[in-house]
């Protein structure tokens, strides 16, 4: 991963240009790169939503809504943190965001520490969300790299067949699959066939019914 993934970034997305400034002049204290924007299409067609951040967003933006814009975040699939510091909030508000998944919900004005503890926490979550979902797409895309044949061994290898029993089922010689096995954990960067378990489940694939019988491969 990148200095850049492990760094984060903060965004502050308010229309108000005092109030960005005043947000980004605070959080600037806490090392990490600031962007501001007037409004949510910018803040969205700006940034990586693939990349660790933190977005100090108000709730009124004019051209969307803040909770449209922690829609969009999320239907990404993104590792941005939301943190709500809106002027015009309400109970329903409040909980629908954190029911959403945002972070904290605020409402202005706020104390400039309690802001600076919160978006820091959100922070370092949204830097271990993102470094788990670059972790999955390397895996996924090693995946991609197996061969068709190479795919047919691995599911029968996860599931503790022995490999005499893999090599009738696929017609194939015991040295063929012992050849495939090889391939498959230099393509798959595993050390090991329960690091390699590990690795697929960390993507869901396959459904597995247990690994304590893998230790005798």
């Amino acid at each position: 991963m990148t200095s850049e993934l492990h760094r984060g970034h903060v965004y502050i997305v308010d229309p108000d240009p005092r109030s960005r400034t005043a947000c980004a002049v605070l959080l600037h204290s806490l090392g990490y790169p600031i962007s501001e924007f007037p409004n949510g299409r910018d803040f969205l067609d700006a940034i990586d939503p693939m990349g660790p951040g933190c977005v100090v967003l108000e709730g009124s933006l004019g051209d969307m809504s803040g909770a449209d814009v922690q829609a969009q975040l999320t239907a990404l699939g993104s590792p941005i943190t939301v943190v709500f510091v809106t002027r015009h909030g309400d109970v329903a508000s409040a909980v629908a965001s954190i029911r959403a998944g945002a972070a904290h919900y605020l409402l202005k004005p706020v104390r400039e520490q309690q802001l600076l503890d919160i978006v820091n926490r959100a922070m370092r979550r949204s830097i271990e969300d993102a470094g788990r979902a670059n972790a999955r797409r390397v895996i996924v895309s090693h995946l991609a790299s197996l061969t068709l044949r190479e795919r047919e061994v691995l599911a029968q290898l996860v599931e503790g067949v022995h490999y005499d029993r893999v090599s009738v089922e696929l017609g194939i010689t015991k040295r063929t699959v012992e050849a495939h096995r090889r391939r498959i954990m230099e393509k798959m960067r595993a050390r090991s066939l329960p690091q390699l378990i590990d690795q697929l489940a960390q993507v869901g694939w396959p459904r597995l019914r247990s690994t304590s019988h893998l230790q005798a491969h």
